[in-house]
């Protein structure tokens, strides 16, 4: 029998958060059993898996750009670690799961994305496992002016995945 309880996502997502931020790298290979798993209970489809490569690479890179103009800082690593790259792809799991609630209102997306996203990083940065610069507050509205827009183009992508695996179905 296959678990397909969206609390089962978000539980999922949180001990893979959790080991992540607190153990790194070394929690990599339970974070992707939690997500194997998830693939495996929810019956992922190819749609989904294009979903999660584009939100996960999307957010990489745009965690790499932030590396880049000096806004992150992660010791002992020039981009950024392995552990946050895998944090990404468990956190594209969540967009038709456990996030999937947001699905009906653009404006959830948006105050999701501006509020608890940036808190994720101020925890990592509480923790000592980013530096923030130039502060907290300040590190705090541009990360909530990036991820307000970015959670709304993430359901936006959802939607257009399915639209897409629809027509080409009904061809």
């Amino acid at each position: 029998m296959r678990i397909k309880s969206p609390l089962w996502n978000l539980v999922g997502f949180n001990i893979a958060w959790f080991g992540l931020v607190f153990i790194g790298d070394l929690f990599i290979p339970v974070a992707a059993v939690l997500f194997i798993v998830q693939l495996w209970a929810f019956q992922s489809t190819k749609n989904e898996l294009l979903l999660i490569c584009l939100v996960a690479t999307t957010g990489i890179w745009l965690d790499y750009a932030l590396v880049y103009l000096g806004v992150f800082i992660f010791p002992e690593t020039n981009g950024i670690p392995l552990w946050l790259i895998t944090l990404w792809i468990v956190f594209a799991g969540t967009i038709r799961h456990s996030l999937a609630f947001l699905e009906k209102s653009k404006l959830l997306q948006f105050f999701t994305g501006a509020i608890f996203a940036p808190l994720s990083y101020l925890a990592g940065a509480k923790l000592s496992v980013v530096y923030l610069v130039p502060s907290l507050g300040g590190s705090y509205v541009l990360l909530a002016c990036i991820w307000a827009p970015l959670m709304l183009m993430f359901f936006a992508l959802s939607r257009w995945i399915l639209v897409l695996n629809e027509e080409t179905h009904a061809v």
